[in-house]
């Protein structure tokens, strides 16, 4: 990139697209927001005064094409993903894409393709928890190995409500793919064997629903997690995580600092907002991401191959739940591209 700050353009303005721009527009620094898309015109009107005029769009394909815009998020539905970040690979351009990378591992592996014939890492994926301070700290934890080999990493992720779909399929691979991807990263090894079971948590619910996922994973190195998945577990949006080691364990801390007294109760106040419980790692992801594309540097975060590697699992894990058996994953070799020394 030559610019002194590069040019930014988002595609889709909903939760995660909003919270980029304003993120982009008022704290990341080396960065212009330059280009907004979207199909809610008043959506993106609004938020445009927000972050700054920047161009609007509602076709993504010419929010792409601009010469003005140097690199593109995609924070648009998922099943548009893999479209979009093939068209902005064609041109050249770095791509930040939210999770999942894309909607099938098809289409994830023609951007693997794509990316290993231009012969240069452009896409990152937005699995956030790299980030996380909480979370790095237990990863340098483990990998320190003060307590002995990592045995067992056990995590929930609970979201108040579902928001689009109780099908467990969808949620596997909606919303199950930042565990896989922590676990993947934490445990520093690849997930050999899933198995996943389904709840219907709720009679008024479709009968087909299953919105609390437990998933059982082998690693490659011979550990094991297990991730709990619950979408409408009402009271709030919680991540927790603790991996338990030869010598010991190590947990990450609730996020919650104020402690509440009032009416005969005591406790703390749960966020329902996941964009506010993860604020401080969304920040710190798209510094990490300007950073890269400024000086050149790898993303600190995951590439194509963890957003491919996440998809392989997720639906691995969705035909597990629908068989009642244990599935194992089947990837496609590793590109020389993607292999490093950690995961």
């Amino acid at each position: 990139m030559q610019s002194q700050n590069i040019a930014i353009g988002i595609i889709g303005t909903g939760g995660m697209g909003g919270s980029h721009a304003l993120n982009l527009s008022q704290q990341v620094v080396g960065a212009r927001l330059v280009a907004l898309c979207d199909v809610d015109q008043v959506r993106l009107a609004s938020l445009a005064l927000e972050v700054g005029q920047p161009r609007l769009y509602s076709d993504p394909f010419s929010l792409i094409g601009d010469p003005l815009v140097e690199a593109v998020i995609i924070a648009s539905p998922d099943v548009t993903h893999a479209q979009y970040v093939l068209h902005a690979l064609s041109l050249g351009k770095p791509v930040f894409c939210e999770k999942p990378l894309a909607s099938t591992q098809k289409d994830a592996l023609a951007i693997l393709l794509k990316e290993v014939e231009i012969g240069k890492k452009l896409v990152s994926v937005g699995f956030n928890r790299r980030f996380d301070p909480w979370h790095q700290k237990l990863k340098e934890k483990v990998a320190s190995n003060v307590l002995g080999i990592p045995l067992l990493w056990k995590g929930f992720h609970r979201n108040p409500s579902a928001m689009y779909n109780t099908g467990g399929p969808f949620i596997l691979n909606n919303s199950a793919g930042h565990d896989v991807d922590c676990v993947r990263w934490v445990l520093d090894s690849s997930i050999i064997e899933v198995q996943s079971y389904g709840i219907r948590s709720r009679s008024s619910l479709p009968d087909d629903a299953r919105d609390l996922l437990i998933v059982n994973m082998l690693m490659e190195n011979g550990s094991r997690a297990i991730a709990e998945v619950y979408v409408n577990a009402s009271y709030g949006y919680e991540v927790g995580l603790e991996v338990v080691c030869q010598e010991g364990t190590v947990s990450t801390l609730p996020v919650e600092r104020t402690f509440v007294r009032n009416k005969g109760n005591k406790g703390v106040y749960v966020s329902d907002d996941f964009r506010a419980y993860f604020a401080d790692s969304y920040l710190f992801e798209m510094q990490d991401w300007v950073n890269t594309l400024l000086s050149g540097t790898p993303f600190s975060g995951s590439d194509a191959w963890d957003g491919y590697a996440a998809l392989v699992v997720t639906e691995a894990a969705g035909e597990s739940l629908v068989a009642g058996v244990p599935v194992r994953p089947c990837y496609e070799e590793k590109p020389a591209l993607y292999r490093r020394e950690t995961l």
